[in-house]
């Protein structure tokens, strides 16, 4: 009796002492289970809002700039700011700070950011955008994130290098309506917000909750956004580069070197083993970037497409023309797109730092046969860069800007007057557009050539729509868009539109120039006006156009519907644009060749001709072309023991982040808040209470006796 009774008692003391750990594992289920739907009630709380949009972290040798947010994000009580006495109200009689202020492009000010920045009561800025909205009417003064003398540090008129120059910007800007709001670092979050059901949500809600009642404020709870863009990046360039060295710390990097691709193709092609004259080459160039304060949206309609369309426009008359040109003469005609000229003209400065190391476009490779041939600064004849083209359709009017430095040199002039006549014999064969001489003591606006011109007397000639000032009020800015250049087309057929038939005159007049420099006899040429407005249908309006789908191949599946995003990128960041741009360029400056897919490949990238397959184009086409990309980095990050602090190159860098997010949700008051969360500690103890009681009265709870204990 005594040995059966010990064994019952074991069996029956292992499942009782077993109920605790049945206990706490049905409450883990139950926690996990709750855990398993927080996401779903997170989202019953939180409406989100469009966040794609955030100004974010750049850096240079010695300063940074933009926006960034606390790690968790920064949350504030939502004020739509309507009008002037809207700022007062939160700033003197405000009770519920921080606050996330609303607000209209109206309203995108230095002074009012600094005002926010300063007053300890705002933790962040949304900038929405109401369908409503006519920056041509409520910007009156027009809006530039901008200096008023872009590029200066890094140009060939900085104080440093030409004292005679350098202070000419100073006294007359170039850009009136420069902000510096791109320049200047805001220790808080700011997002732009474009999406219409957002910004009805945004005005929606604090409608509801939130506007004040003749002037009182109202009572908890209150319409509250979360604003989340924390940047890993600090202090300068210096420093991030540093700390990435040290170690990987984080798969996350600090911050990126600006990095991007140059566009560039010759009429003719180049081979390694032919020699290339000096004074031979016609540099025909754009850039090919633009900046906004804001990620993912950078139109840069005048400010950079103008140009791009218009060479590419060009290009494509003058190659039908090719034969003509390589039977005329010894002449040949670089095209190229420089990326990164926002940000200290890093595009350009790359190709004359690889010119002048013979390097350009690559090293000299012995074990690669037929390989493209280089070009140097000696070999540069004439250079035409095209800027801002696209506001002059109601003046009728480009202008043509030289370098009074380099035309101090009486050859360069006799050259450079001789490139200018050409151009205004070209202009006259073309109706509504005429081109005029700017000063010849006036100094070169924001342009690439600028970089080349630092090394080396060149003939050359910067046009532009303007004279002095810019005649675009929305420089560098989110809203220097198809609006802004009047560009009407709503596909790429229109016929009705202006704007399209400026630009073919402006291709047509490059043309027409281009052709006599290299072949010394007049004739007419004519760019396709069609092509001009696929082109410009395509860059402002809608990336995934007919013309992106002809040429883009797989890379055009990864566009959107919209208008292209300009923004130099860094070295994994989003590419396609300039693939796509390379792909096209390749397309319409290229002789199409009888192989199939499989034969359309190239041995090396350094052969002189590029081989591409176009599967869209008429049931599969092969194309051989001289068009192709090359690095655009600065020399900065290849320097080694580079000093930042120079001012020779450009050291802009953009800071890393993991995830940008806005978020819109009911708060209530704090008591409310410390009563939830005593609540729950509340409830958390009496748990554990019961859980100790039951556990300690199983037996009885449960209707079980203890037997006596086996031997």
């Amino acid at each position: 009796m005594l040995s059966l009774g010990c064994c019952e008692s074991t069996n029956m003391a292992s499942k009782v002492t077993g109920r605790p750990v049945t206990v706490l594992w049905v409450l883990l289920v139950s926690g996990a289970f709750f855990l398993a739907g927080g996401e779903r009630v997170k989202n019953k709380i939180y409406d989100e809002i469009q966040g794609d949009m955030p100004c974010f972290k750049r850096f240079n040798g010695t300063h940074e700039i933009g926006c960034t947010s606390k790690f968790f994000g920064n949350t504030g009580v939502l004020h739509v700011i309507r009008e002037k006495a809207d700022f007062d109200w939160v700033y003197e009689h405000g009770p519920h700070q921080p606050y996330i202020l609303a607000i209209t492009p109206l309203f995108l000010t230095e002074a009012v950011l600094e005002r926010a920045r300063d007053s300890g009561k705002v933790s962040g800025v949304v900038v929405i955008v109401p369908e409503d909205f006519d920056a041509e009417t409520q910007l009156l003064d027009g809006f530039s994130g901008e200096t008023e003398c872009p590029d200066r540090y890094l140009g060939l008129y900085n104080e440093s290098s030409n004292p005679d120059y350098a202070g000419y910007c100073k006294k007359k800007p170039w850009n009136p309506n420069g902000t510096s709001l791109l320049y200047t670092s805001w220790e808080f979050p700011i997002f732009l917000i474009t999406n219409q059901t957002s910004v009805e949500n945004i005005q929606n809600c604090f409608e509801k909750f939130n506007n004040p009642v003749n002037g009182m404020p109202r009572d908890w709870p209150l319409c509250s956004m979360e604003l989340k863009s924390n940047m890993y990046g600090t202090t300068n360039s210096e420093v991030c580069i540093r700390r990435a060295s040290i170690g990987p710390i984080s798969t996350d990097n600090f911050c990126d070197p600006l990095f991007d691709y140059n566009i560039w193709g010759t009429l003719k092609p180049m081979n390694i083993s032919d020699e290339v004259p000096e004074k031979s080459v016609i540099v025909v160039a754009a850039r090919m970037d633009a900046a906004t304060m804001f990620d993912n949206i950078s139109p840069g309609a005048n400010s950079a497409v103008s140009g791009i369309v218009t060479l590419m426009s060009a290009a494509t008359a003058i190659f039908k023309h090719k034969e003509e040109i390589i039977n005329a003469s010894n002449k040949n005609v670089l095209f190229i797109l420089f990326q990164g000229e926002t940000w200290g003209y890093i595009g350009s400065s790359r190709v004359v730092w690889d010119m002048e190391r013979g390097q350009f476009p690559y090293e000299i490779k012995e074990d690669v046969k037929d390989q493209v041939g280089q070009i140097n600064l000696t070999h540069i004849d004439y250079f035409i860069e095209l800027e801002q083209v696209g506001q002059a359709m109601e003046s009728k009017q480009l202008f043509l800007h030289t370098d009074p430095i380099s035309n101090a040199n009486s050859e360069v002039k006799k050259e450079t007057d001789n490139l200018l006549e050409v151009l205004t014999d070209a202009s006259e064969l073309i109706d509504d557009l005429s081109f005029v001489r700017v000063k010849e003591d006036v100094p070169l606006p924001p342009s690439s050539i600028q970089s080349f011109l630092k090394r080396v007397n060149i003939s050359g000639v910067v046009i532009t729509d303007h004279e002095g000032e810019f005649k675009n009020p929305y420089y560098e800015s989110f809203l220097d868009n198809y609006r802004n250049v009047r560009y009407q087309a709503d596909n790429e057929t229109s016929d009705t539109d202006n704007y399209h038939k400026h630009i073919t005159n402006v291709a047509s007049v490059l043309a027409t120039t281009i052709y006599r420099l290299a072949t010394n006899t007049s004739k007419k040429i004519t760019a396709d006006p069609e092509l001009t407005n696929e082109l410009l249908f395509c860059y402002m309006k809608n990336m995934t156009c007919n013309l992106v789908q002809k040429y883009g191949g797989e890379t055009a599946k990864y566009l959107e519907p919209k208008p292209v995003k300009l923004y130099v990128s860094v070295e994994n960041g989003e590419r396609e644009r300039s693939f796509v741009t390379m792909y096209i360029m390749a397309g319409l400056l290229g002789d199409e060749v009888e192989r199939n897919q499989s034969d359309c490949q190239l041995e090396s990238r350094y052969n002189m001709n590029q081989l591409y397959y176009f599967s869209n184009l008429r049931n599969g086409t092969c194309v051989q072309t001289t068009v192709r990309m090359t690095d655009a980095m600065s020399p900065a990050f290849l320097i080694e023991d580079y000093d930042w602090k120079s001012g020779e190159y450009s050291t802009w860098t953009e800071s890393g982040w993991k995830l940008t997010k806005v978020m819109i949700f009911l708060r209530p008051s704090v008591l409310e808040e410390v009563a939830l969360v005593c609540g729950g500690v509340v409830s958390l103890v009496l748990s554990v209470i019961v859980v100790h009681f039951m556990n300690s009265r199983a037996d009885l709870l449960f209707g079980l006796s203890t037997p006596p204990a086996a031997c």
